[in-house]
């Protein structure tokens, strides 16, 4: 297993958004005993223990994407690359079921003490990228490869390329946002010059202090609820947000009052 892993690290991982990610899993997973063993030698019963221990210390969902990439590795090596390898060894793990926990939607107290703790925080870009989001839907990782070329100020317009789906959208800012950009300075190519670690671990910080939990994640749901609330089109909205299918756009949709 190791071997088809090694391989996979060097030619797959690499070719993912999420590559940085997945090479700490990767590492990670290769130093257990059971990854080390040839695979005519590996018994389910391992993967199955590996499984268990795991869940003591991770959530079902967590473990689900890791779990993914260990299959699709072995199903890569057999399709792609011709390699001999036991298939079935995976494929009768059980997984446990993964529940969609209800949205809730952000209490206007807690957003309020919220951004006025955000404003007087040293990391000064920590409002302006929640304000974004709130207006915009867009993700962490898309503010934070913005660059000042994205920005057409002319055409009032936001250019995303580096996408979760990897399909490129526009997105049409309003006054709120072209005030955000008006008040930052351009002292880099890239309009938020920080890293996701960074905005994770001052973001965090901040919650623990106030004793708010939003988690960041929080605040896409929020801007698709508003977008849905200015009774804008479906299209309108989808191609605000991103997301690709009715499915996941209507699993955002809990008007104020009702969770």
């Amino acid at each position: 297993m190791l071997e088809i892993l090694n391989e996979y690290k060097k030619k797959v991982t690499p070719l993912k958004k999420s590559s940085k990610n997945e090479l700490v899993f990767i590492e990670a997973l290769s130093r257990h005993n059971w990854i080390q063993k040839p695979l005519p030698l590996l018994h389910p019963s391992e993967v199955a223990n590996y499984r268990d221990q795991r869940l003591l210390t991770i959530k079902a969902s967590s473990f689900a994407r890791e779990f993914c990439i260990l299959k699709h590795a072995i199903k890569i090596a057999e399709m792609e690359w011709d390699w001999d390898v036991p298939t079935k060894l995976l494929r009768n793990i059980k997984i446990p079921k993964l529940h969609t926990k209800a949205i809730r939607r952000i209490n206007d107290d807690d957003l309020e003490c919220l951004l006025k703790a955000a404003d007087q925080h040293t990391k000064k870009y920590l409002k302006p990228i929640i304000i974004i989001v709130l207006e915009t839907a867009m993700r962490r990782g898309e503010i934070l490869s913005l660059k000042w070329s994205d920005i057409d100020i002319q055409r009032g317009l936001i250019i995303i390329d580096n996408t979760k789906t990897g399909y490129p959208r526009f997105i049409q800012m309003n006054d709120h946002i072209k005030y955000v950009f008006d008040k930052l300075n351009r002292v880099d190519a890239r309009v938020f010059p920080i890293t996701i670690n960074s905005l994770r671990l001052s973001y965090q910080r901040l919650c623990r202090k106030l004793d708010i939990k939003i988690r960041f994640h929080d605040f896409s749901h929020e801007a698709i609820n508003h977008l849905f609330e200015q009774n804008l089109s479906i299209p309108h909205i989808a191609s605000t947000s991103g997301h690709r299918t009715m499915s996941q756009l209507f699993r955002y949709a809990h008007f104020k009052g009702s969770i």
